[in-house]
Formats: C-alpha cells, sequence, structure tokens
C-alpha cells in the first residue's frame, strides 16, 4: 500500500513531506517534494504527468527497487521513494503526477497529488455599483497557463481569456474582467489550472444617495472576507445649508441692486 498525507483512497496511502504547499499550491520554480511509502516489496514504481491521474503514457520516472531513471532529484529506499523538482506552470499548472507501484505479488498500486499554481499569486475582487458588479482577476503566472483564466458563477464560466484571447470578459494583462447584474448572495470564483481565488469575499459595495438638488453621496467600503469585522463608513458630503445660505446672499443682493437702479432712473424726473 501507498500513503498520501492528503488523499484518502482505497488499498493506496502516500506521506507527502510538504502537503501544506499542496494545498497552497506552487509558484514557477518552487521546489515539490514528495515522498512514497510503501508497504509491499515492489519491483518497480513509474511516475507520470498528464492531465489524467491514470494515464502513464509519458513516464518521466522508473525505478527498480535499488535506482531510478529521471531528471529529478531522488532518494530511494526498501519502502520509500523521496522525489523533488521544481515547479514549472507550463508543465505542470492543473495536471497530476501519478505513480504506479507494482508489487512482487503483481499488484499495481495507483495513486496520485494535483499540482496547481500557488494561491498567493491571484489578485482581484468586485466593486458593486448600482445594479451591477465590476469583477477582475489577474494571477502572476497566467501568461504561462495553457488554460487561462476564468470567472466563474455556479460553475459556468461567465468569463475566460487565454493569454490575450477572450472567448468572454475583457482581457487585462495578467487576466480577466467582466460587468455583470449583481444580486446579494451571488457568488463568484476565479479559477487557473485547478487553483481557486473567491471573488466573493472581496467585493466592495458602493452606495449613492441623493438629497434634493444638491448631492450628498456617502460612499462605504466594506471586504466581507471577514464576517466578524465592521467597516468605518468614509464621507464625502457637500455642505447643503452652506450653499442655500450662499444663494439667500445672492438672491437679496441682487434685489436691492435692482431697486437702486430703479431710484436712479426716477431722479430726473422728482427733479424737474
Amino acid at each position: 500500500m501507498i500513503f498520501l498525507a492528503v488523499f484518502v483512497v482505497t488499498q493506496v496511502a502516500a506521506i507527502l513531506t510538504n502537503s501544506s504547499s499542496i494545498n497552497e499550491g506552487f509558484c514557477d520554480q518552487d521546489v515539490v517534494n514528495l515522498s512514497l511509502k510503501t508497504d509491499c516489496d515492489f519491483s518497480c514504481i513509474e511516475g507520470s504527468i498528464h492531465n489524467n491521474k491514470t494515464n502513464f503514457s509519458n513516464l518521466i520516472l522508473q525505478c527498480d527497487n535499488e535506482t531510478c531513471f529521471t531528471q529529478w532529484n531522488y532518494d530511494l529506499t526498501h519502502q520509500t521513494l523521496n522525489v523533488s523538482f521544481p515547479f514549472q506552470p507550463r508543465n505542470h499548472g492543473g495536471k497530476f503526477i501519478n505513480f504506479r507501484t507494482t508489487c512482487y505479488n503483481h499488484t499495481h498500486i495507483l495513486d496520485s497529488a494535483f499540482l496547481k499554481p500557488c494561491l498567493s499569486g491571484f489578485t482581484g475582487n468586485g466593486t458593486v455599483v448600482g445594479s451591477n458588479v465590476k469583477l477582475y482577476c489577474e494571477h502572476t503566472l497566467f501568461k504561462a497557463s495553457t488554460s487561462g483564466i476564468r470567472i466563474t458563477y455556479k460553475g459556468n464560466a461567465i468569463a475566460h481569456c487565454i493569454n490575450q484571447t477572450c472567448i468572454a470578459g475583457t482581457g487585462l494583462p495578467n487576466g480577466v474582467s467582466i460587468e455583470v447584474t449583481y444580486r446579494t448572495g451571488m457568488m463568484f470564483l476565479c479559477r487557473m489550472d485547478g487553483a481557486i481565488f473567491n471573488l466573493t469575499e472581496k467585493i466592495i459595495e458602493l452606495i449613492s444617495q441623493t438629497q434634493n438638488t444638491f448631492s450628498t453621496t456617502q460612499m462605504f467600503s466594506h471586504d466581507t472576507s471577514s464576517p466578524t469585522s465592521q467597516s468605518s463608513p468614509t464621507i464625502s458630503t457637500s455642505l447643503v445649508t452652506g450653499e442655500e445660505d450662499n444663494s439667500a446672499e445672492h438672491v437679496a443682493r441682487d434685489s436691492l441692486m435692482t431697486f437702486s437702479i430703479y431710484i436712479l432712473h426716477l431722479i430726473p424726473y422728482i427733479t424737474t
């Protein structure tokens, strides 16, 4: 049997020495460390990287019980195989690393681990304006991705760009943006090569209110990623009362000027 730290499969298990990085993903040239521990005497271990976790058509590792043929760094003991290699987004992102162990009793044991880009490479948010939300998402490894970056709602892609070619939405230097109708509670995700970034947690809401003919606007920003946090509104307000007072002064001054001109016109008639 093989033991995987983050997966439990019938008759299969494996220990991933860097399981935290498996969950968080890998950035360009990050070192992937895997440890495969078997509980049978094996005659062969084979490894491949493929979109299909049961495909071994392109072997990149072959080991007997003494040595391995591979370009990766490895350490092989009686029941443990340790391998390490640099993560290459174009070749590894969104793919499985597959292991096939052949025991002396002719049992074949399959196992796999998923390789995804680092979550720390994502940036993005959504800005609600009126009844719409403007979404954008980028990733530092976007240009190396073969499947591109997508913004999804209920599992369906509403924006999708591969390099600078967009099937839907507007292309950004390292991602995609789109504006759609928004309702409270909608969940938008950004996806790239198996890595998922929750845009819903980064939504900023702008609320505008207009009073009388003089605008008074309040702008709020709230990051829903922390449900217990309370945002302090930043308020930009025109002084409506001051504007009304100034207007009243202008009217009184104009009326006095008009009355003075009228008196000046009457003086010649009075003196004659």
